[in-house]
């Protein structure tokens, strides 16, 4: 069996979508030893794969853009692959048999996922969905990361959940028999980025309502990536009332960020949509409390392990940290609970049912 996988998604600083490609590419060969794994990769991030047991096959092709197509279903089909595994959600549609996988459907049920502008905003969606309907259409099977994404596709595009089905997701920073550790520290965190999904301009106002009527509350250390969204970010920080208990930090180190994830009191994650929540999952297998949002695919992830909050309420936001904080009972029951729950996922059970579905489309 010789699989061609599509990581294009993967970039210089690895983010979400880049950890889900290389955690499953890992565990397939692992997994499957007598297949040949192939990867689509740029060429300025090839080192990250290099490592891995894959042969990496070098394009320049950037995703979503125009000629896409037209530039890399020649190179799928002289691959001489029997499945094209694509990580990165819409792309080329070539006679080779398809897995595509779908993280999220949020750049079409976000308002303001592509900033203020309305025109770039209505444009953008309008041509991702063009794009994303083809590649579903075109596509043998579907991988989703959770039952709120699998309804998502359902709501977006009638009965492409027919051939869709979820494959979950895993984290490597943490290993499962490692020992937590109780001496956690007197701070809160968020791990993700500052787009609009994320809600995080909410929960800057939660926090500052919650400093302003107790000036002990803990300080806030925001892990945010440097993107298109990161200066309006910062704007929201420096005008908040509590700017000097909230610490920036970008690009930080894996190192840094399992020390993070390990001492602080509770991960803070109160997203308005997620196609999965991987902090969130990173933080419970670090045996850390969460505060996520419910109705979400964090409240599917998180389940009784957390404290469940509406991300559109402000005072809910600001219920959720203050509960969080002030009862150290409940946070090490909910640590407990975080730990064991983490166990359930890994990025070998996610490889194992895309290696199914892979199985069954080139049958």
């Amino acid at each position: 069996m010789h699989i061609l996988m599509d990581a294009r998604a993967l970039q210089i600083h690895i983010d979400g979508i880049g950890r889900y490609c290389l955690g499953v590419m890992e565990s397939l060969s692992s997994l499957k030893p007598d297949w040949k794994l192939s990867v689509i990769v740029n060429p300025e991030v090839k080192k990250h794969v290099e490592g891995l047991s894959v042969n990496p096959v070098e394009s320049s092709v950037a995703r979503f853009h125009m000629g896409e197509n037209r530039r890399l279903v020649p190179l799928i089909e002289s691959s001489g692959a029997n499945c094209y595994l694509n990580f990165s959600m819409a792309g080329p549609v070539p006679s080779v048999p398809t897995l595509l996988s779908v993280h999220d459907l949020m750049v079409l049920n976000v308002p303001g996922y592509f900033g203020s502008s309305l025109f770039r905003n209505f444009l953008a969606r309008l041509l991702f969905r063009r794009k994303l309907k083809k590649s579903i259409a075109h596509a043998n099977a579907i991988s989703v990361l959770s039952g709120s994404s699998l309804n998502d596709l359902q709501n977006s595009f009638p009965g492409a959940e027919k051939k869709a089905f979820v494959a979950g997701a895993g984290q490597d920073l943490f290993l499962d028999d490692e020992i937590l550790s109780p001496k956690r520290k007197d701070y809160l965190l968020y791990v993700g980025n500052a787009r609009a999904y994320k809600n995080v301009t909410r929960l800057i106002v939660a926090y500052s309502r919650l400093k302003a009527i107790n000036p002990n509350f803990p300080e806030m250390k925001m892990v945010v990536r440097r993107d298109r969204a990161f200066k309006d970010f910062m704007r929201d920080v420096e005008d908040c009332s509590a700017r000097d208990s909230i610490t920036i930090l970008s690009r930080v180190c894996d190192d840094e960020l399992r020390l993070l994830y390990r001492q602080c009191a509770g991960l803070v994650m109160p997203s308005l949509k997620e196609g999965f929540g991987l902090p969130a999952l990173e933080a419970m297998a670090a045996g850390c409390p969460v505060v996520a949002s419910a109705g979400t695919a964090l409240e599917e992830l998180v389940g009784d392990a957390g404290i469940l909050v509406n991300p559109e309420s402000v005072e809910d936001i600001m219920h959720g940290m203050a509960l969080l904080t002030s009862q150290p009972e409940l946070r090490n029951r909910l640590s407990s609970r975080a730990f064991e729950r983490a166990q359930h996922y890994s990025w070998k059970k996610t490889a194992g049912i895309i290696a199914e579905r892979i199985e069954v489309i080139t049958s």
